[in-house]
């Protein structure tokens, strides 16, 4: 993700249907800016990062995936497109890319993802990408499924 994607990256965070299993919502444009910079540092120091995602035919925005620190120093996959790119298949094609990229650019043993239980479609795209259920959770009132990926 680049400066020159902030105005993509903010319509894509500002949209209440696409965030709606955040727990925080929306994004504003200077939350969106704040993670673009977060971004670049995490390219940097450790090698991965979010990824802006273009369709590959028409090069449209689609929106971003990529990896992430979470707590407890396990690493994340994760996965946000605009609403008109959803049951199109891309966010699997985008999973399934990072995970084989991660088996040979990451070194960690496993790569986490998870999604509120709720999100049927998430939790769908980390089955069909051959990762295994970990566990479910209940962080900030909300109940998540992890699943896991080993490297």
């Amino acid at each position: 993700m680049e400066e020159s994607h902030l105005e993509d990256l903010t319509a894509l965070d500002m949209n209440p249907e696409v965030r709606a299993y955040f727990p925080n919502g929306i994004s504003s444009q200077a939350e969106t800016q704040k993670r673009i910079k977060r971004n670049r540092k995490s390219f940097e120091e450790k090698g991965y990062c979010d990824f802006a995602v273009f369709h590959k035919k028409s090069e449209l925005f689609v929106g971003r995936a990529g990896f992430g620190d979470i707590e407890g120093g396990e690493i994340e996959v994760g996965y946000v497109l605009l609403k008109e790119f959803w049951g199109r298949g891309l966010a699997q094609e985008a999973l399934k890319a990072l995970l084989a990229w991660a088996q040979e650019s990451i070194q960690a043993k496993r790569i986490l993802a998870y999604a509120p239980v709720a999100h049927f479609a998430s939790l769908n795209v980390m089955k069909k990408c051959d990762m295994r259920y970990l566990k479910t959770e209940k962080i900030l009132d909300i109940n998540y499924v992890f699943y896991e990926y080993r490297l």
